[in-house]
């Protein structure tokens, strides 16, 4: 496989750029009934439908890219490899990210339901903490329990690396 190089990085940035201004122009530019309307009476907003689709498609734009550059970078052996722990966190977070697409394509209105506020808080504020404890888990626990046998391990990595 080809090495990624920077303007592979570059690129890809500003491709995600262009996809942003391309939604958020129009966006500012459209009828309220189109895209956010507040309704006072509710105390909320309600979403129009082609500004919800479009609002995930690039959320799971975005997310799609992350995981492609994930596993293009599978084989990459340095100190700070965190693949698995990459690969767990991405299937908590597509998880909770397919649970919003599904509530807000489903449950239009799903503010006015606590069940579907409630359910919604509580899956990403439970895959945020997961991904936390996910990645920095084994760093501490060695740090803590394994001091010099993982610092000894990681200078070993390092120097390895040419770092």
């Amino acid at each position: 496989m080809k090495r990624m190089t920077t303007r592979v990085y570059i690129y890809g940035a500003l491709i995600f750029l262009a996809i942003i201004l391309g939604y958020g122009i129009p966006i500012t530019v459209l009828r309220n009934t189109l895209t956010v309307q507040y309704v006072p009476e509710l105390g909320t907003c309600i979403y129009g439908t082609a500004f919800i689709e479009l609002s995930f498609a690039i959320v799971w734009a975005g997310w799609v890219s992350v995981i492609i550059v994930t596993i293009v970078a599978r084989n990459i052996n340095t100190s700070f490899n965190e693949y698995k722990e990459m690969v767990i966190i991405i299937i908590l977070s597509s998880i909770t990210l397919t649970y919003e697409t599904i509530t807000h394509n489903i449950v239009r209105e799903y503010v006015l339901y606590r069940w579907s506020r409630t359910l919604s808080t509580y899956m990403e504020y439970l895959a945020s903490q997961t991904a936390l404890f996910v990645l920095l888990g084994v760093p501490i626990y060695n740090c803590i329990f394994n001091r010099e046998g993982y610092k000894r391990q990681f200078f070993e990595k390092m120097r390895a690396d040419g770092m």
